[in-house]
């Protein structure tokens, strides 16, 4: 396995544990009181992403084909870019921008999700060009 692959892989497996770990441990959203807040459930969604891109980088370390790390590449995207639409656009956070999760939580969530986005996106044109410069030897 190419010595690229194994960084993008470790990379985005890192950020996928950073994305899925957020909201329950360092950047936790709000507890659940007498009613569950919407930062609860942006918090569970949060989780699922970061799993996501969790699993599927590490199918990236024992899978060598081109074609699944193109597509791994478009999966962790869109999971990339859910994890910073959730607090921001779909569900959001709470209404008070005070607490915990306006001002932790999604500003870090925003950071992972960005910082995944770039890496998914460095690799995806490094194997474009890796490509292309296969094809002209």
């Amino acid at each position: 396995m190419k010595k690229k692959n194994v960084i993008f892989s470790a990379v985005l497996l890192a950020l996928g544990a950073l994305i899925a770990l957020a909201p329950i441990s360092f950047a936790k959203v709000c507890p659940v009181g007498e009613k569950v807040m919407k930062c609860f459930w942006t918090g569970r969604v949060e989780l699922f992403l970061g799993i996501g891109i969790a699993l599927i980088s590490l199918l990236r370390f024992f899978v060598r084909s081109n074609d699944f790390a193109f597509a791994a590449d478009a999966a962790t995207a869109i999971n990339a870019a859910g994890v910073i639409l959730f607090p921001t656009a779909i569900i959001g956070l709470c209404g008070n921008h005070a607490m915990q999760c306006n001002a932790v939580t999604k500003p870090t969530l925003i950071v992972f999700g960005t910082l995944t986005l770039v890496a998914v996106a460095l690799d995806f044109v490094l194997r474009i060009l890796s490509k292309k410069s296969n094809k002209k030897s």
